[in-house]
């Protein structure tokens, strides 16, 4: 799986920088489903 900015042809960053996009990214994602299971449950 690509991220748009492989797509887009710009160099993927390396490294630690790109170790910490994907975790925020993953971070984002558990949060994401986090508030909407909490939302299911309170209602």
């Amino acid at each position: 799986m690509k991220s748009c900015c492989e797509e887009a042809g710009a160099p993927a960053p390396q490294g630690p920088v790109r170790r910490l996009l994907s975790y925020l990214l993953y971070a984002a994602v558990a949060a994401g489903l986090g508030i909407v299971l909490w939302q299911q449950f309170q209602a």
